[in-house]
């Protein structure tokens, strides 16, 4: 029996069965309050969705932003994208810095179109006075200055008598450390508000910061 990944509480591993294909085996392992182990195997079923699973979890280790992460944590990564009808690959959905999974703006609208409930979508845009925005890189403390920016997204919702209005503005969502926000604050804001807008109509699961981690709680 060969490692395919591993980790403390989650092994894939293989072994060759009678006709000479590998069969993949997931194992876990708990501890009860004494300390003492136990392993559940778990055989992954040998079929053409589950090879692909599989496939694709190796091809989204093998670089980019999944190579920190083992083979069971992506592939379940990889389930709860197909659930969605979103595209991995694509970095719909991807691994919040805690290890909790998280959708981009665009998978949210995405989603959110897919379902039918949502008959139009509009924005409009509020220029308000210059703020001032601090936030530290590293060590560093540094600063943005720039106009405030108020988004109004408006969605027209299917059986609601009234449209749906959203807002956020600029400072109050504003994230220094990712540079997309310093150099395209306006191009951030709609995204993100649209994305928000979106899931609160057409919810596809609790928010980052809401959602249980894969890597366990420190």
């Amino acid at each position: 029996m060969a490692d395919l990944q591993g980790e403390t509480n989650a092994i894939v591993q293989a072994e060759f069965v009678d006709d000479g294909r590998p069969r993949y085996l997931l194992d876990l392992s708990e501890f009860d309050s004494a300390g003492k182990k136990s392993t559940l195997t778990i055989p992954i079923p040998r079929d053409a969705r589950w090879d692909t699973i599989l496939l694709r979890a190796a091809l989204l280790k093998k670089g980019g932003s999944w190579s920190a992460y083992s083979i069971p944590q992506i592939m379940f990564a990889i389930v709860y994208a197909e659930h969605l009808g979103l595209d991995i690959e694509a970095g719909d959905v991807y691994m919040a810095t805690e290890g909790r999974l998280s959708t981009t703006a665009g998978a949210k609208v995405k989603h959110a179109m897919s379902t039918g409930r949502i008959e139009g979508m509009s924005y409009e845009v509020t220029k308000g006075q210059d703020v001032t925005v601090t936030y530290k890189r590293g060590e560093k403390q540094e600063t943005w200055t720039g106009p405030d920016l108020t988004v109004k997204v408006t969605l027209e919702v299917k059986g609601w008598d009234k449209p749906f209005v959203y807002e956020q503005r600029l400072k109050e969502w504003f994230v220094g450390t990712n540079p997309n926000w310093r150099t395209r604050p306006e191009y951030m804001l709609i995204q993100n508000t649209m994305g928000k807008a979106c899931s609160m109509v057409a919810p596809m699961g609790v928010e980052e910061d809401e959602a249980p981690s894969l890597l366990g709680d420190k």
